[in-house]
């Protein structure tokens, strides 16, 4: 069985582990990536927040996030309307006096969005060229955590192959069925189901809509259908995540091809408009924290440690966070710029936010 020694190994390749690597990276430290997808190949599903954009500014991330995103409207910008090219029922926003702190508050631009899957493309990118490693169909077998090291048996999903990881660190960013999580036995204990919903992924021509609502983003509440529609790129590519309609189960159902696209007539409000769907999933929206965020020299980061529904994009920028705060810990013990005490606050600090974050969601359901 071969054998690889890395100082990190990060578990998942979605937004919350490729950006932890790529702030290991930074920092000077080379850590291994693997996932058992692709996931390169996911619809876009959140977008960045200005934290979030801060923190790959100060890797100097910037110009390529600028060079993929777009400008959107007024941040916190809500409307309610009948369909997407229907009649306005109710427009809300932020008060004038914090739409011009958020103007002035950070150096970084307010108004750029930026989906998940162009992050995702950004740091893949970059991080090979500072000495990260990422290797995709590539499965967590077995993990042993020591007092001195971690070792971690993967396997190559397609063949079979199967060798041997020896890390000083263990992240696992393996999201919110995470199987490092479960292997430690760490459990979720206060999970609770939100709603069952589904999310699809579609490209559309609406015109110039976003110009008219003044932001990317809308609520639709009909007799039809009650689901929300969300530009992904200022032009012809949405999301929506369709919460109600007449007749809808209980429980978690799949929606089939044709119903969607009947259903996202509904939410459009023109039915002459062609869809081409891209993919639909049926999903629970929930919230829970982990009972530990860390076992040892192994960590949780991201969906792993806690979970949280899609609104606002809080689940990949809260995770997104989590893994800034763990990586320059990390590397300043690893460089012996600090003792291994430091490694103490990270679970403090970020179960701090994980709860702020599930406080703003029980706050509006």
């Amino acid at each position: 069985m071969r054998t690889f020694s890395v100082p990190v190994l990060v578990v998942g390749c979605g937004p919350v582990g490729l950006a932890t690597g790529m702030f290991l990276a930074h920092w000077g430290v080379r850590p291994m990536l693997i996932d058992k997808r692709d996931p390169m190949s996911a619809p876009p599903r959140a977008g960045v927040s200005l934290r979030t954009l801060e923190l790959f500014r100060s890797v100097g991330l910037e110009p390529a996030l600028r060079e993929v995103g777009w400008e959107g409207g007024r941040p916190m910008q809500t409307i309610l309307k009948e369909a997407g090219v229907g009649a306005t029922l109710r427009r809300s926003g932020l008060p004038p006096r914090y739409t011009r702190r958020l103007e002035t508050c950070s150096p970084a631009d307010h108004r750029l969005l930026v989906m998940q899957d162009q992050v995702q493309r950004v740091v893949m990118a970059e991080l090979p060229r500072r000495g990260g490693q990422v290797r995709f169909d590539t499965r967590l077998l077995d993990v042993e955590v020591g007092d001195e090291h971690v070792r971690a048996r993967v396997g190559h999903v397609s063949t079979g192959e199967q060798w041997e990881i020896t890390a000083d660190y263990l992240v696992a960013a393996d999201g919110a069925n995470s199987e490092v999580r479960e292997r430690l036995g760490i459990t979720v204990p206060d999970r609770e189901v939100l709603t069952r919903l589904n999310t699809a992924f579609f490209r559309a021509d609406l015109g110039p809509v976003t110009e008219e609502w003044g932001t990317h983003f809308c609520l639709v509440h009909n007799d039809r259908v009650y689901a929300t529609l969300l530009s992904k790129n200022g032009r012809d590519q949405w999301s929506s995540h369709i919460m109600d309609y007449p007749g809808k189960p209980e429980e978690l159902t799949e929606l089939s091809t044709d119903r969607t696209i009947e259903l996202l007539h509904a939410v459009i409000g023109d039915t002459t408009i062609p869809i081409e769907l891209h993919e639909v999933n049926a999903w629970e929206a929930a919230y829970g924290i982990a009972s530990s965020f860390r076992k040892g020299r192994v960590f949780l980061a991201g969906d792993s440690a806690h979970v949280q529904s899609s609104a606002g994009g809080l689940g990949m920028n809260t995770g997104i966070q989590d893994g800034h705060n763990l990586a320059w810990k990390l590397a300043a013990v690893l460089h012996g710029h600090a003792s291994p005490a430091l490694l103490n606050t990270y679970e403090p600090e970020r179960r701090a936010a994980a709860r702020a974050s599930v406080a703003l969601l029980r706050s509006g359901r």
